[in-house]
């Protein structure tokens, strides 16, 4: 087992928190819709596991560390075993915004596969953990000798295919504020727990990943965060959430 280069993702590059549950944190319509979280790894036999790990690099990384770089040379997918990877695009102007950060089952590094194209976004650490390196010419051959390999690849790219056609949708068709009160019903979704005619989500993304989900500025998160406090909808404080009014925030998301 090899630990990655400790290359870090631009100097200003927040420490991750916590992680987010077992489901990949996006923004998403309705949950059903993107149910079912691969894992490449369920659906092979034992012997298969081993034949895949045997073609692949094991890889740890840490909180910030950079597994791929957007308009890098295609290194190869990394199938997470642990941890959780965020993928990120950065614009020309510097701007970045969060695709989504992936929990383990799923893999991280396409969508080209089979390593003929560059890297078309970046991934970085959020929570420490293990990814399986599979460079293209070796997903190739593994997807042609092992047929549940295959299956759970195609699976993996049409759950990612869903979550990105869902945040296209929320970046076109609601203003900033109605996907940050989404992401919070989201996350209510996710990783709430009912207490008292209340939600609370524990272990709370910092401002700065919650502007880099909707595609705002930490400034402007941190903003309305605080109006919607005042209103009386959240209490906060302690990377801890508390939804007071779950149907307020559903009438601000236009849900």
């Amino acid at each position: 087992m090899t630990a990655i280069a400790k290359r870090r993702f631009g100097a200003d590059e927040a420490e991750a928190g916590p992680a987010h549950g077992n489901t990949s944190l996006l923004l998403f319509e309705s949950l059903p819709n993107l149910a079912g979280v691969p894992d490449i790894f369920a659906a092979l036999t034992e012997h298969e596991s081993k034949q895949v790990m045997a073609a692949g690099e094991s890889i740890r990384f840490a909180p910030s560390d950079l597994l791929f770089r957007q308009g890098d040379p295609h290194r190869g997918i990394f199938i997470l075993r642990d941890g959780i990877v965020r993928s990120l695009y950065s614009a020309p102007n510097g701007r970045e915004i969060t695709l989504a950060n992936w929990t383990p089952g799923n893999f991280v590094g396409g969508p080209d596969i089979f390593g003929e194209a560059p890297h078309v976004w970046s991934g970085v650490g959020v929570k420490s953990g293990e990814a399986i390196r599979l460079p293209g010419p070796v997903v190739r051959r593994l997807m042609s000798e092992i047929p549940n390999f295959a299956i759970g690849l195609v699976q993996g790219l049409a759950y990612k295919g869903k979550c990105y056609s869902s945040l296209l949708q929320m970046l076109g068709t609601r203003s900033v504020v109605e996907r940050l009160a989404l992401l919070l019903l989201n996350l209510t979704t996710l990783k709430g727990v009912e207490s008292e005619n209340a939600i609370v989500i524990a272990d709370m993304p910092s401002h700065e990943e919650l502007a880099a989900m909707v595609g705002a500025t930490r400034q402007w998160v941190s903003i309305n965060i605080e109006k919607f406090r005042k209103r009386g909808l959240i209490e906060i404080g302690d990377r801890r959430l508390v939804i007071l009014r779950h149907d307020a925030l559903r009438a601000i998301a236009g849900c």
